[in-house]
């Protein structure tokens, strides 16, 4: 038996038969693959649904529980103990598969000894997916933190059966929120080979309205329990300590984006007591795991929102977070090592603190080009940059054209000396783009601002003078013994590139 496909089943009925058509319909042969729908006591007539398929489809056995567990976590559990394929799948009652996906994935998982395997996911009535760790294409061997599988811990997945029970992984019965990462992220790191398949559509996630267990609402604690156990994972596991260290800010990162802990805290959703035991167990969780350098090292979005937590003060989180999101130019006090500091300052009797936070975050910009013109022997580029936070560090303000080599990826600076209130103007030789033969082809450009060790690159071109509706084309170029021509041009996106050809 090649694969086992583990369906978690309850109340299913309405859009079950959408799941197992797409299973009737696989191209991998019935006989190489089972398929396991556990029956977690539904009380509508799902069981009767799986009976009808059964007389279509010999490899669909029923597991029928006698009493309900919960969540999908036992019903996972129970499929690991009766599966009989080589590898398991896991999938959702209300999902379905592309017609290749079994003998697609087990194809690639058997090439490459794969001990975790999953393809591109499609999302189906607005459903957003995770889409980053496809990006590349196909990946026989990815990297948790490379790939960025941080962000795809569903466990719609393929899993080498052996792996698993090797390493008695299972879908923990405690963890009733985050149950799937804890069991992915244990997979994750185990695994030798995890291979990642975007060369068609795999697996399709269904929204269907307000059955999301992400709704409902769940104590502090048990909330925790998933992620506390995944902290621990990755700091007990074998791995060098320093892909730790990445590893561990890689999910923070994850964590505080994808959870639903910033919304319950800052929203209107829990009372102010809910909101104060969050708080409580989201101090003891961040004390734990996130020293101070680790908070140096997450998302700039994050960084206050973790600081003030520790300290405990569901008043002063609530108003400095409010009071950060309307933060001006006016509030910036320093730009520091690629930092941009905001002063928050609050007198009153019941909270007061005056501190700085990093609001990076915050910084908007926009670059308008006045000037581009193509002599015989330089261009000429000039124009403005403005940042909505810095507009009080202009005068410190440094300027860098970069021209980088779409094919390659091969960057070349040129730095502007001229005085330029808000703007540049650079003067470039075309020699420092025609050094060599090989690199023709097209030259994307780009301006970078810095100031403090902050820097703020912005392609160019989409924002430009009217009297720029004309690019005109560089013909012949003499660089290092060798002709060339520049045709500039615009992007789908409107902006600017070069074309640089060789002439004989």
């Amino acid at each position: 038996m090649k694969v086992t496909v583990a369906i978690p089943i309850y109340n299913a009925a309405r859009h079950l038969n959408v799941t197992l058509d797409s299973l009737l319909n696989q191209t991998m042969d019935p006989s190489e693959f089972e398929v396991i729908c556990v029956n977690d006591r539904s009380t509508d007539n799902s069981k009767e649904v799986i009976e009808n398929y059964q007389k279509e489809m010999s490899n669909l056995i029923l597991i029928d529980r006698n009493e309900n567990s919960g969540g999908p976590m036992i019903p996972r559990n129970d499929a690991i103990e009766s599966a009989r394929g080589e590898y398991i799948m896991f999938l959702d009652n209300d999902d379905f598969l592309g017609e290749e996906t079994l003998e697609r994935l087990y194809s690639a998982a058997k090439e490459n000894h794969s001990d975790v395997i999953y393809g591109k996911y499609v999302g189906v009535n607005g459903r957003k997916v995770p889409q980053s760790m496809f990006q590349k294409g196909n990946r026989p061997n990815a990297d948790i933190i490379a790939d960025n599988l941080v962000y795809s811990l569903a466990p719609h997945k393929m899993f080498h059966l052996g792996f698993i029970r090797e390493n008695q992984f299972r879908f923990h019965p405690k963890a009733v929120v985050g149950e799937d990462q804890l069991f992915v992220m244990q997979c994750y790191i185990k695994a030798k080979v995890i291979t990642v398949m975007a060369d068609y559509d795999y697996y399709f996630v269904v929204a269907r309205g307000n059955e999301n267990l992400s709704l409902k609402y769940f104590p502090a604690e048990q909330f925790y329990f998933s992620f506390n156990h995944i902290m621990e994972f990755i700091q007990e596991s074998n791995l060098n300590t320093l892909y730790k260290t990445e590893l561990t800010k890689a999910f923070l990162n994850r964590f505080l984006k994808a959870s639903r802990l910033r919304n319950y805290l800052l929203s209107n959703r829990l009372t102010r007591e809910q909101k104060i035991d969050w708080l409580n167990e989201t101090k003891r969780f961040f004390d734990h795991y996130v020293p101070d350098q680790i908070i140096d090292s997450l998302q700039n979005r994050f960084k206050y929102f973790v600081r003030v937590a520790k300290e405990n003060d569901i008043d002063k989180l609530l108003l400095i977070h409010k009071q950060i999101q309307q933060v001006t130019a006016n509030d910036v006090t320093r730009v520091q090592n690629g930092f941009i500091y905001a002063r928050l300052l609050r007198v009153s009797k019941n909270c007061s603190y005056d501190e700085e936070h990093v609001v990076n975050q915050f910084n908007t910009s926009n670059v308008f080009i006045t000037k581009m013109a193509l002599k015989r022997s330089r261009f000429i580029l000039k124009g403005q940059f403005t940042q909505s936070l810095l507009i009080n560090f202009d005068q410190e303000m440094v300027y860098t054209l970069k021209l980088v080599h779409r094919k390659t990826g091969i960057e070349k600076f040129h730095t502007d000396n001229t005085s330029l209130y808000g703007g540049f103007e650079f003067n470039v030789d075309y020699k420092e783009i025609l050094f060599n033969p090989e690199l023709t082809g097209i030259w994307d450009l780009f301006v970078e601002a810095s100031v403090g060790g902050y820097i703020k690159r912005r392609r160019i071109g989409s924002s430009r003078s009217f009297s720029m509706r004309r690019l005109k084309k560089v013909s012949i170029i003499r660089s290092f013994g060798h002709l060339y021509s520049i045709q500039p041009f615009l992007t789908d996106h409107n902006n600017i590139s070069f074309e640089v050809k060789k002439r004989i």
